[in-house]
């Protein structure tokens, strides 16, 4: 799989679980549920000394889903993540030293920008698939909305504070691939949201709306 690839099968369906991992048995129970539910990719992030482990077994029980392991922040963690199979990498930020990395490892990687200056660094290393956090505390809605006339090659994957009832309106916003966080996870989802299939859908119906404006 390759960084296009992985573009189209995150946009394809537009929710992405970004999984904290408290046991390992609680996470191998919610990445069940969210396979059950149509998940066809999840973050799960490495804070925590059960998270690779539960990557490693996720991959072995659901060989058709993509895993990366999010919140990298230097080599150690890139590491761990190659040791655990991990599909991809998610960074909050990016570095030299953490490009060099995740490049030495041969990773396909989605760091984190959120300034200009950091889109057009993470560009000129060659990514194109960004991760945008915090969304909601750094108005992602209206500086995404202000990035897609000027980084018209970049899609972002947007997370934090994110929920349900946002779906339409970041679907709305043309280079906005995908949400992501931990509201759709089964152990903590709340009873009146939707199931993951059709949060993809109402995500989906917006940004088709969108461009087709557009067009």
């Amino acid at each position: 799989m390759n960084s296009a690839e992985l573009k189209e099968r995150i946009a394809a369906f537009p929710i992405l679980p970004v999984m904290p991992v408290r046991s390992i048995d609680e996470g191998l129970a919610d990445i069940d549920g969210l396979v059950e539910e149509g998940a066809p990719v999840i973050e799960i992030l490495f804070r925590t000394p059960q998270a690779p482990e539960v990557l490693r077994r996720a991959r072995m029980r659901h060989p058709t889903c993509i895993f990366g392991a999010g919140t990298l922040l230097h080599e150690g963690h890139v590491r761990l993540a190659v040791d655990a199979g991990a599909a991809f990498t998610v960074s909050p930020g990016l570095t030299p030293a953490l490009h060099e990395a995740v490049t030495a490892a041969g990773l396909l990687h989605m760091p984190g920008a959120l300034t200009a200056s950091e889109v057009m660094q993470a560009r000129e290393w060659g990514y194109t698939l960004l991760k945008y956090y915090p969304s909601e505390a750094s108005n992602g809605l209206a500086v995404l909305s202000d990035y897609a006339n000027i980084f018209e090659d970049v899609g972002f994957v947007t997370t934090g504070g994110i929920h349900a009832g946002k779906l339409a309106v970041y679907g709305a916003v043309r280079n906005i691939l995908a949400v992501g966080g931990g509201w759709m996870i089964p152990s903590r989802r709340p009873t009146e949201d939707p199931d993951l299939r059709e949060q993809a859908a109402i995500f989906k119906a917006a940004r088709d709306a969108t461009l087709k404006r557009a067009a």
